[in-house]
């Protein structure tokens, strides 16, 4: 009897620690918890189509205290790695934005409202338009930063990871990248444009995204937790 609960003991223990490690999450409102350190993997895999783009717009809820972690989200494939990918930066405007393996902002550091890793809850959107050839950065509802790209077209197909470069979307061996550290939610991404940016940062209206709507994409988590949170 007690060999036998020691060992059911033992398998809802390795249930437990597996369940914790990778597990798959249908759909919800939770929140993303990336723990330190940076250089362990931790990512969140969005399960979704995506057709080639002309334009997209990105929006996230996210918070932290470290500006050196990584991607906060992440778009490519083998054939076309970084097509898009979001991050914290510790220069500048604190984040910088890679359309197609390049980064598009470069040494321009000319936002006006940095993006702080304060441990509060900040709400930022990248805006992108193939046929404007611009970028635009809003923090917390206002319009932070617009940028001349060279960037006409991202190719579809691709997977969405958050917390890691797509390129590492793995479960074991040593990342060349580093992971975020903090907390991600609400991501919405819609390949259109405008989007009613300002009345998101209040919560004034449910406006999901038309590729990923975080309250019913499919997430496939990896040493990630989640909980609720209400950012508004």
């Amino acid at each position: 009897m007690g060999r036998a609960t020691t060992m059911f003991g033992q398998t809802l223990l390795v249930a437990l620690v597996l369940t914790f490690c990778f597990y798959r999450e249908t759909a919800g409102r939770r929140f993303l918890h990336f723990p330190e350190p940076a250089n362990r993997l931790s990512w969140s895999l969005l399960e979704t189509k995506t057709p080639d783009l002309d334009t997209f717009t990105a929006c996230a809820w996210i918070k932290t205290i470290r500006t050196t972690s990584g991607p906060i989200l992440s778009y490519g494939s083998k054939r076309h790695p970084r097509s898009i990918e979001i991050s914290y930066s510790p220069h500048g405007h604190g984040y910088s934005v890679i359309l197609n393996g390049m980064s598009v902002l470069g040494g321009y550091y000319g936002g006006e409202a940095p993006l702080p890793a304060d441990g509060n809850w900040h709400f930022l959107c990248v805006m992108w338009s193939g046929v404007k050839r611009k970028i635009d950065v809003y923090r917390d509802g206002f319009l932070t930063l617009s940028f001349p790209v060279n960037v006409s077209h991202i190719a579809g197909g691709g997977d969405w990871v958050v917390g890691h470069t797509h390129l590492e979307a793995v479960t074991e061996g040593y990342p060349k990248y580093p992971s975020f550290v903090g907390y991600v939610g609400g991501i919405n991404v819609w390949n259109r444009e405008p989007v009613d940016i300002p009345g998101l940062f209040v919560c004034a209206n449910g406006n999901e995204g038309s590729i990923i709507s975080w309250n019913t994409v499919t997430k496939t988590n990896f040493m990630v937790a989640t909980y609720a949170a209400s950012p508004c």
